[in-house]
């Protein structure tokens, strides 16, 4: 494309000799982006979601809201799933009292408490009922919370915080001379794809992206 064979000379004559194409192409991102004043509605009902680009607007209707297929069917009812983790735990709710002792259940140790779950993840959750720990911190107040589905509510449905989000880029606030805000989002996938095609010196893989997302509420 012209624009970017231009903008490639220009980076050249500033820095000297001839980058990596990688390294063009994000620095071009960054420089077009810091001339797009618009912000992109989402516009689809019920989603109040405000992005930066015409291209993170394109990645959020994807990730969020398009009717992906459902291509992995349960053997044993008409369930379809869009994921394999769903679909293995749509499975669990078919185990009958004849396949109990097949199923690992997971007990609650506290004394008097005779809660029990097939998902260790539930049980982990429950335990901090018990010990009172909140490691889901919102960043806008000192509110803190057991559970992310309890901040998601706290962020999005209280009104302390109009026009906030759960996730926002800490990778676009460390740029330099960033003229633009920050990458913001509610959902975890969205921040994924924008750490792949925006920080792709940082995360040049899927797997760091999944790692540094999944980190950043770290529950007990």
């Amino acid at each position: 494309m012209a624009i970017t064979r231009r903008y490639e000379l220009d980076f050249q004559m500033a820095v000297g000799p001839r980058p990596p194409p990688a390294t063009v192409r994000h620095a071009l991102r960054q420089h077009m982006l810091r001339h797009a004043g618009k912000k992109y509605k989402c516009g689809l009902p019920g989603c109040p979601t405000i992005l930066r680009t015409a291209t993170e607007l394109k990645t959020h209707r994807r990730l969020v809201h398009d009717n992906i297929e459902k291509q992995y069917s349960c053997p044993d009812c008409s369930y379809a799933a869009k994921t394999k983790t769903q679909l293995r735990r749509h499975r669990i709710r078919h185990e009958d009292s004849a396949n109990t002792e097949k199923v690992q259940i997971h007990s609650c140790t506290y004394k008097g408490c005779n809660f029990k779950t097939k998902l260790g993840s539930n049980l982990r959750r429950h335990v901090r009922l018990h010990t009172g720990v909140k490691p889901y911190n919102c960043r806008h107040c000192p509110y803190a919370s057991n559970t992310l589905e309890n901040l998601r509510k706290h962020i999005l449905s209280t009104n302390l915080h109009p026009g906030k989000t759960i996730y926002e880029c800490e990778f676009c606030k460390k740029e330099k001379e960033k003229e633009m805000d920050p990458f913001c989002t509610n959902f975890a996938k969205e921040l994924r794809a924008h750490l792949l095609e925006a920080h792709v010196e940082d995360f040049p893989t899927p797997n760091d992206a999944n790692n540094y997302t999944n980190n950043i509420f770290r529950p007990n």
